[in-house]
């Protein structure tokens, strides 16, 4: 009895963690983390580097000598002079090593591990870019996702007062304050900001699903998020300049060191197309022996006989190679240009994504200001009209003028704070700061 009651203990504290598990409140950063590590493409981008290992050590293993072994059978039917041109089968063995060594080859293979080597900083330099794209992609959806939810709140408050409002309209009705067409427009009114509603938890639920497929959870993951109240202290923060940010950017931005090593990879590889036109010095060697099975003294005897050795150097001197140096070495000499070029553009794309961060962080900032006292303003001029309106002073054109310009005043303040922010994060982000709320 006791043990299946330790055994329904157990399965309840398993299914207890469980749910705990699914109830997980994920954070930005919880997000982000999660994301840098498990996202597809950048366990692809891993795998690029593990086989830029494997290069490289192949380019060193080249350094070393190549060594091979042969064995061959054979079998022959032909004249035997020695027995009056009759014929005869023989069976021949023969074995033997090989060996062969690159002395020279005009630091051909010095460069392909240089190469190698520097193609691997690069493949881990993509590894962190495909990660910083991942984090600001998620930044960008955590905080849209934020917005959303944001606007339903405040889409609930307006439809919540728009209902108090047509039963008001509809008191005023029954008492013959009013005329029917009046009532209908307030309740036109009712049914558009329930429709506002719809369209924000619809967002929200976009956002949502974004986010989820963003860090790539399986469909029947649900994804729960944590909200932050997100409030004036975030918004109102210092910015820097956009040249401190670029400079700090260009140091830290593995786009940027990224090309600044393809530049350097491409001057090994022209170093490389010249060693076409020197020469090539190897060392080479090989031992053997051979025997005739159905011939001849005893196995061992013949293996002993024809036991032969050979150590020998070759020089290989291009002379003429149908312009291939001289095109590789052009080729390359364009390559470098190339990576030149795109390091350039790294460094332009880079300066107009700093300016416009700064840009829409300085008028999200203000625009955040401008919108708080626009709220306040409308805020108050809707409940003057709302208690005039309940006095019979104000008609419902009046009233529900008021309420969208209440409205619109919401969403423009949560739009400015939303763009402010994610401008400011992500300035933050080029300047080498972990994205946190």
């Amino acid at each position: 009895m006791k043990v299946w009651y330790y055994r329904l203990v157990i399965l309840v504290i398993i299914s207890f963690s469980c749910n705990l598990s699914a109830q997980k409140k994920w954070t930005l950063r919880d997000c982000i983390d999660y994301a840098r590590q498990e996202n597809i493409q950048v366990k692809k981008s891993r795998l690029t580097a593990e086989s830029s290992d494997i290069d490289i050590k192949q380019t060193k293993a080249e350094l070393f000598p190549s060594l091979s072994g042969s064995i061959s059978q054979n079998y022959s039917h032909a004249k035997d002079m020695s027995n009056d041109y009759k014929y005869k089968g023989l069976f021949n063995g023969q074995y033997g090593l090989n060996a062969s060594w690159t002395i020279f080859d005009g630091n051909r293979n010095q460069n392909n591990i240089k190469q190698a080597q520097l193609q691997k900083e690069a493949d881990e330099l993509y590894i962190e870019q495909q990660q910083n794209d991942i984090e600001i992609s998620i930044t960008q959806t955590y905080l849209q996702l934020l917005y959303a939810r944001e606007s339903i709140k405040n889409n609930e408050n307006i439809v919540a007062s728009s209902e108090v409002q047509l039963q008001q309209t509809l008191d005023f009705l029954d008492v013959g304050r009013i005329t029917q067409a009046e009532y209908a427009q307030v309740e036109a009114q009712y049914s558009s900001d329930k429709y506002n509603l719809v369209l924000a938890q619809n967002s929200y639920d976009s956002y949502l699903l974004q986010l989820k497929q963003l860090l790539e959870l399986e469909i029947d993951n649900e994804l729960s998020v944590e909200f932050p109240e997100i409030g004036d202290e975030q918004i109102k923060v210092f910015i820097p300049s956009k040249y401190e940010v670029y400079q700090t950017a260009l140091q830290i931005m593995p786009e940027i060191k990224n090309n600044q090593l393809n530049i350097d990879i491409s001057k090994i590889g022209k170093s490389s197309a010249k060693a076409g036109s020197m020469p090539t010095v190897s060392l080479n060697g090989s031992i053997g022996t051979s025997n005739t099975w159905n011939n001849g003294p005893a196995f061992s005897t013949q293996v002993n006989r024809n036991f032969n050795q050979y150590v020998g150097v070759s020089v290989s001197v291009p002379i003429l190679d149908n312009r291939s140096t001289k095109s590789n070495i052009q080729k390359a000499n364009l390559q470098i240009q190339t990576a030149e070029l795109n390091y350039t553009q790294a460094q332009k794309d880079l300066s107009k994504t700093v300016e416009t961060l700064y840009l829409d962080a300085v008028s999200g900032q203000s625009n955040y200001n401008a919108a708080k006292d626009k709220l306040k303003s409308s805020e108050l001029s809707y409940t003057l009209v709302k208690e005039q309106y309940s006095l019979g002073m104000r008609n419902t054109v009046e009233m529900t003028t008021e309420q969208n310009n209440y409205a619109n005043a919401l969403q423009e303040l949560l739009q400015a704070k939303y763009t402010a922010l994610l401008s400011l994060k992500l300035l933050n982000f080029y300047q080498g700061k972990e994205i946190t709320l």
